[in-house]
């Protein structure tokens, strides 16, 4: 990072916002030390299913297992809506500012994880991400989980597809509805792009939050229905 952008755009943490030290800056770092800390301790949370670390949990949601997806790899558990947890106000972050910093650094902390399935499988891989409602989109001016996906691959040296697309102009917030709503609408929501076949792949599939998995069911289903070998989330 040049002094002049240092300058211009001073980097801060995307947890609590406090300036960080321009001097041992990396184009990875995105948390001050305080938040880094949290951070780690939010990964070495354990699951209560299978009882390893959430970074080494791959139990998936009863929707999720339903649509078949062979995978669910994460990296902290997100408290719903609550700004008192690090990983929490890292995922605001990169759903309210373009900052590619945080992306650099969560790629840099998914990297691994991923490069293992690509090793692991005898088939090509490919990247693609649950696309955001255009609404917000407009209004933020990013889509956070294809700034991931993109960013992974490129890392991770796969390529990343646009799969899945929106189907409405404006989508009621997962959030906001019950959970038999919540299916229904995530399953109205999206669609192939046209020329989405994956047949005989295996498909990463990023999403910044998951809670249910409804929406990463709906897409989970839709990539296999394009011919995916596999769907990890």
């Amino acid at each position: 990072m040049s002094l002049l952008s240092k300058l211009l755009f001073p980097p801060r943490c995307a947890a609590c916002g406090v300036l960080l030290d321009w001097y041992s800056l990396k184009e990875t770092d995105a948390l001050c030390p305080a938040c880094l800390a949290e951070w780690k301790v939010a990964k070495a949370v354990t699951c209560s299913i299978c009882g390893e670390r959430v970074t080494q949990c791959t139990c998936v949601t009863d929707e999720m297992r339903k649509a078949k997806c062979s995978a669910f790899r994460k990296l902290t558990y997100y408290h719903g809506g609550r700004r008192d947890r690090v990983q929490n106000r890292v995922i605001f972050h990169i759903k309210e500012s373009r900052d590619i910093r945080t992306i650099r650094f969560l790629t840099n902390e998914m990297k691994d994880m991923i490069a293992k399935f690509v090793s692991a499988s005898p088939c090509e891989t490919v990247v693609t991400y649950v696309p955001r409602g255009r609404a917000a989109k407009l209004e933020y001016g990013t889509d956070q989980g294809e700034q991931l996906a993109r960013s992974l691959a490129r890392v991770c040296k796969i390529p990343c597809r646009r799969l899945i697309k929106r189907t409405r102009r404006r989508d009621p917030e997962q959030k906001e509805l019950a959970a038999t709503a919540r299916k229904r609408n995530a399953k109205e929501a999206f669609a192939s792009v046209r020329n989405a076949n994956v047949s005989g792949k295996q498909v990463i599939l990023v999403d910044d939050i998951v809670t249910t998995g409804n929406t990463a069911s709906a897409c989970a289903r839709l990539l296999r229905r394009a011919g995916a070998q596999s769907v990890i989330c």
